[in-house]
């Protein structure tokens, strides 16, 4: 009786030890992934210009069939923003789905847009959901990131969604193409974009939208911490290669980066030409794909999840 009666203790010692791990995992994997500088709040980071005044950050230089130079918009998405974290720990590793909503309710918050240089600001609102899914796996240290995926961010319920089909960033000087065709691939660290302080990186991305043609923006720039380079980001309109197809070229010294290895949060960002150039009526729809990159010296180490 006393046998049972050890081992009946020491099973429910053992069930309350394996929940309490459990437990324990999910809580340093969510603090990891809200730290960590390849996830954190770059997603927020570029999708939000915390102000109602529409600016560009940078002008267009001349071309034929560049972006409007009167036209200027930017958002503004109620904060803070909740994540919710969908953890699933299988043994040292696991699978995590990382989902937020992004709200811009006029007056206050929203798309803003002027179209017209003599009309008014225009404001849409926004309603966006994005999602981003992390593989991390655990040693004698911790838990760590193994991979992720894009951030999807894309407008709920529009009747004009858009697609983003192919993103690629190609350094002519080394030779060097990324590529990203899926928010479904995952990217392991020393996959993710790495570019050098000196590189000059064409952009092109192909897209497209039900119902409305598109234009594309680059937004680069926002870093995880204080010192470690901008505080806020770059937007910065495609040229328009076809109907389908942006491209244009990034500087990375325009990064301003002081301290490397560093990661830094861009995002591809596709918006609908009715939510550029409609009058007050039209609506608002976008699909953006986040992504961290990397700028490293050649000799470099990659950086690590948290950098002190």
């Amino acid at each position: 009786m006393k046998v049972l009666k050890l081992l009946g203790f020491l099973t429910i010692m053992i069930s309350i030890v394996s929940t309490g791990c459990k437990g324990n995992d999910e809580a340093d994997i969510q603090a990891l992934l809200e730290d960590s500088w390849f996830v954190g709040e770059g997603a927020v980071q570029t999708a939000d210009d915390s102000t109602a005044s529409p600016s560009s950050v940078s002008n267009p230089w001349i071309s034929a069939d560049t972006f409007p130079f009167f036209t200027k918009w930017v958002r503004w998405i109620e904060r803070p923003v909740s994540h919710e974290f969908d953890i699933v720990v299988n043994g040292d590793s696991a699978d995590i789905t990382i989902t937020a909503y992004f709200q811009g309710t006029p007056p206050g918050y929203g798309f803003f847009v002027i179209n017209d240089p003599l009309g008014p600001v225009l404001n849409r609102a926004i309603s966006d959901t994005v999602i981003r899914k992390v593989k991390c796996y655990r040693d004698e240290s911790g838990w760590h990131i193994a991979g992720l995926t894009v951030a999807d961010l894309y407008t709920l319920g529009t009747a004009n969604p858009v697609t983003i089909t192919e993103v690629t960033a190609h350094v002519a000087s080394r030779n060097y193409t990324f590529v990203v065709n899926s928010a479904e691939t995952y990217f392991a660290k020393n996959e993710l974009p790495t570019f050098y302080p000196s590189d000059t990186v064409l952009v092109t991305v192909t897209c497209s939208a039900v119902g409305d043609s598109t234009w594309a923006f680059l937004h680069h720039g926002a870093g995880h911490k204080p010192g470690h380079g901008l505080k806020h980001h770059w937007r910065q309109p495609f040229f328009r290669d076809n109907t389908t197809t942006f491209s244009r070229t990034w500087v990375i010294a325009d990064d301003s980066v002081i301290t490397t290895p560093a990661v830094r949060h861009s995002a591809i960002d596709v918006v609908g030409w009715q939510t550029l150039f409609g009058d007050s009526t039209a609506t608002y729809y976008s699909h953006a794909w986040g992504l961290p990159y990397i700028i490293k010296e050649p000799a470099d180490a990659p950086p690590v999840d948290i950098p002190e």
